[in-house]
């Protein structure tokens, strides 16, 4: 990642547009927001799958090519992500505007699944006699060892299955290679095999000294004392990405919250050691210097702040502030970006990058004058959208520079912070008097972006 970071260009100020899986990974692929693509939670889809760049690109002479996790379809009912994969692990011909995918479905111990558990057994291996051995008691989080060999891990497998793609793809054709770690995600199993992992005694803890000064939102206590799902927040099913753990608890044993966080932080080496077989790959190639090289996640991780695990209905930068580095070394220069920038940017970008027309509107903007001519961006904030289900707790977002505020919809909490004076946002202004001209630029700035990106047809005549 340093590599790319030095290399290309680091966002400092990148978001996500949505705090779980699905709804931001279809937002990465679309470059519109959840309210416009409809796949609003996990265990939802595009409600129209031709508006996937992947669509646009094989259109024009793209090889396109899928390996590892996508959940852009619900993985708890039959869907083309959990379909049969044949014993030669043979990839799946026209998914979602890629030529070919190989698939795995899950995280970790519960992620063995699809062309990535072919792989295992094609190796000679049964992947169930692989035990995990857990660290902590009572651990929401799973942190543990795992019998499976790090040369055998879902990272390795994408690393592996990438270099061959690289490799033996048409060389006539331009292409497009998209690759979905499953990890750094919950459980926090590590390899027992791997060595370099991140010491716990290395590990800082949030500070929570000065946490919640202003006005909590209700569901955040919720989520400390793990009765989320107990709360009238609830829908359907579990809040999406949090399994209602009491969070707060967990995270004031410091013993376990350096434990889990160190495992975590090692998935993410972990990651990293592949990421570099792949960028000595297209060096050996000759690849480097004209492929568009994105790095991304779709969400962050609460690990610990605020008192909080894992993800879902929060606005806070620890699980809305992602990681983004771009690489293109025949089209910029290395630099560093601090303005707010979305993954909704990345479809338009790509597609600008490419000179590829596109009929379709996007959400998002091109990152490309930004990067080539340092040129100002169009908008001022990034908005984040959030819907546990039409009826329950649902929000939007936006977040400048300085400010981020948080609406509710329905209810009569929100949420407001100084990110330039207060940036661990510690102190809730919402409520607080003297803000209100604050707060009404923002939310006027927020309905403008709304409206920029409501779907219009093609006016072809006065009347």
């Amino acid at each position: 990642m340093d590599r790319i970071g030095r290399e290309g260009v680091s966002f400092k100020r990148a978001y996500c547009p949505n705090t779980v899986c699905t709804p931001s990974r279809t937002s990465m692929m679309t470059g519109v927001h959840l309210s416009r693509h409809g796949a609003y939670n996990i265990g939802t889809t595009a409600i129209d799958k031709n508006i996937f760049f992947s669509h646009l690109l094989r259109n024009k002479g793209y090889q396109t090519h899928h390996i590892g996790k996508a959940h852009w379809y619900p993985w708890g009912i039959e869907s083309p992500e959990n379909a049969i994969v044949d014993e030669k692990g043979t990839p799946f011909k026209d998914f979602t505007g890629f030529e070919k995918a190989e698939l795995s479905v899950g995280h970790g111990t519960w992620g063995v699944t699809g062309h990535y558990k072919r792989w295992i057994e094609s190796k000679g291996f049964c992947p169930s006699d692989f035990k995990e051995q857990y660290i902590l008691e009572n651990d929401a989080n799973g942190t543990a060892d795992w019998e499976l060999p790090i040369e055998l891990h879902s990272g390795t497998w994408i690393a592996e299955r990438a270099v061959e793609f690289l490799r033996n793809y048409d060389n006539a054709q331009s292409f497009y290679l998209n690759l979905g770690f499953q990890d750094p995600h919950h459980p926090h199993v590590v390899p027992k095999n791997y060595q370099r992992r991140i010491d716990a005694d290395d590990i800082p803890l949030t500070n929570r000294k000065s946490y919640n000064k202003g006005l909590l939102p209700e569901h955040i206590t919720h989520f400390h004392n793990g009765t989320i799902n107990e709360s009238r927040f609830k829908g359907k099913f579990a809040i999406a990405g949090n399994e209602g753990f009491a969070w707060k608890a967990y995270y004031n044993d410091e013993p376990k919250a350096r434990t889990t966080k160190a495992y975590y932080y090692t998935m993410v080496q972990l990651i990293d050691d592949q990421l570099g077989v792949i960028l000595e790959e297209l060096d050996k190639l000759g690849l480097s210097d004209n492929t568009l090289l994105i790095f991304t996640s779709d969400h962050g991780e609460m690990l610990g702040d605020h008192s909080i695990g894992q993800k879902g209905p929060m606005v806070y930068e620890g699980v809305t502030h992602i990681p983004l580095l771009i690489r293109y070394p025949n089209g910029f220069d290395p630099c560093e970006v601090e303005e707010c920038v979305s993954l909704v940017d990345l479809a338009p970008t790509i597609l600008d990058f490419l000179n590829i027309e596109d009929s379709i509107q996007r959400d998002g903007i091109s990152l490309r004058p930004r990067l080539e001519k340092g040129k100002p961006l169009e908008r001022d904030g990034v908005r984040i959208e959030y819907k546990e289900e039409p009826n329950r707790i649902r929000f939007k977002c936006w977040v400048t520079q300085e400010w981020k505020i948080a609406i509710y919809f329905g209810e009569s909490f929100g949420e407001l912070y100084d990110l330039k004076n207060d940036p661990n946002e510690m102190n809730n202004l919402f409520q607080e008097r003297g803000f209100e001209g604050v707060k009404t630029k923002l939310l006027i700035d927020l309905l403008n972006d709304m409206e920029r990106s409501e779907p219009l047809s093609n006016r072809t005549s006065r009347v």
